[in-house]
């Protein structure tokens, strides 16, 4: 079977094997795309209201907005967003906590750095630090509110990125380089994401949601630390020779590859465990500080669908997740992506997200613990899709069972009454 090496198209997510390894995440971030008069600094005390209490023998089920901007000029409108979704049915709000180049900028602060992050910290630039009071509005109006928090993208206070950065195998040139990502198997950059989920679960926030770049294509990283580790822990070599059999490029200009070898799969599983441990350093970090954080991850619809082919690609395992102290697993189940991806019709795409649900439902003890991400845009036009589409996801979704819902990007535009019908 003839594999991809990349997913190609917007944050997230097309894995097809370009040689040109770009970033996954939304473009504009949606998950992948991504997606502030001068800012009123929040205590901490302030931010720390407690939210309104939810009653439930499992895990609390969360009902979300994940927002990528706040078009807000100032933050009464901010506060005036949040009681609609408050209104809606939504009980968590999921704000994006970092600015990269190219995102959006929330209307309602002073940027006084282009990239960066909105809370307090040294282990990165400050851009504004907004996120205290955006807890503190959330927390008046009863909303636990989470940091959506970026690893390997993070744009991390480093004088010189080159040599933290890890680097990739580019077919086309047979050769490696460097990538704007961090190389996890850095003392320095394991070290600074660890201080800055310490400082923002030092905001008064609720909860962090852990962006997916915590992965690794299956072209990288060949930095020289990996590559030693790999050889002193498993006695194998790490050669792209060895790795990938019968790689060629299609009429379309991409790049494949017919299989895998045996340390090819070596190394995907090797490469997990590694993102595993990173994850768990930062989960006790952060719950070091606040031992009531709650935590969630994002993965791909394929930990789901094909788990081979998330280890494969992206290093990714949802099983392997499972044994961390993750509060939620937030799946990006974003229908028209997997319909363009898998060639789907619209009617096959509900379908497909339907089995995913009851798939979970089986593989997960409390359902409330599966949160179901459910997209608003579309990636490629970033036009609002019509509400009956989102009717339907959702629709298919709760036909199953009783899980956790999320829904991004919040808009204003988009009809909140489609959420209220489904967030109940």
């Amino acid at each position: 079977m003839v594999l991809p090496l990349k997913k190609k198209g917007l944050s997230l997510f097309v894995i097809l094997l370009a040689v040109s390894a770009g970033g996954f995440c939304f473009k504009g971030y949606v998950d992948r795309g991504h997606v502030l008069p001068p800012c009123a600094a929040a205590s901490v005390a302030e931010a720390r209201v407690p939210p309104e209490e939810t009653k439930s023998a499992l895990t609390r089920r969360m009902l979300a907005a994940q927002v990528l901007v706040f078009k807000s000029r100032d933050y009464p409108q901010v506060e005036q967003c949040v009681i609609d979704l408050k209104q809606a049915g939504v009980n968590t709000l999921i704000v994006r906590a970092f600015q990269n180049r190219g995102d959006r900028v929330y209307r309602f602060c002073r940027p006084q750095f282009k990239t960066g992050v909105y809370f307090e910290t040294t282990h990165a630039p400050v851009v504004d630090p907004v996120l205290t009071k955006i807890v503190s509005i959330g927390h008046r109006h009863g909303l636990k509110v989470f940091a959506w928090m970026e690893t390997r993208k993070t744009p991390l206070r480093l004088a010189h990125a080159e040599p933290f950065a890890a680097l990739e195998y580019a077919f086309e040139t047979r050769s490696f380089r460097p990538i704007r990502q961090w190389s996890i198997f850095d003392e320095t950059v394991e070290t600074k994401l660890i201080g800055l989920y310490k400082d923002v679960a030092a905001t008064g926030i609720d909860g962090i949601l852990i962006q997916d770049d915590l992965v690794m294509r299956q072209w990288e990283d060949f930095s020289p630390k990996a590559m030693a580790l790999f050889a002193r822990e498993t006695g194998q070599v790490l050669a792209p020779q060895i790795l990938y059999r019968g790689v060629f490029q299609d009429p379309e200009g991409r790049w494949l590859v017919s299989r895998y070898s045996d340390t090819f799969w070596l190394w995907a599983r090797w490469k997990n465990q590694k993102l595993m441990a990173l994850a768990s350093k930062l989960i006790q970090a952060a719950k070091g500080v606040n031992p009531d954080i709650e935590v969630a991850m994002n993965f791909m619809y394929e930990s789901v669908t094909h788990p081979k082919n998330a280890l494969a690609w992206l290093s990714q395992s949802l099983d392997e997740a499972m044994k961390l102290p993750l509060d939620f697993y937030a799946i990006m189940a974003y229908h028209r992506q997997m319909k363009k991806e898998l060639r789907l019709s619209e009617g096959a795409a509900y379908n497909k997200i339907a089995t995913m649900t009851a798939k979970l439902l089986k593989a997960v003890d409390d359902p409330h613990k599966i949160l179901m991400k459910v997209q608003m845009s579309d990636w490629d036009t970033r036009k609002l899709i019509p509400a009956h589409e989102a009717s339907q996801v959702f629709k298919r979704i709760n036909n199953q069972g009783r899980v956790s819902l999320a829904f991004i990007p919040y808009s204003p535009k988009f009809p909140l009454k489609v959420i209220g019908h489904y967030f109940q």
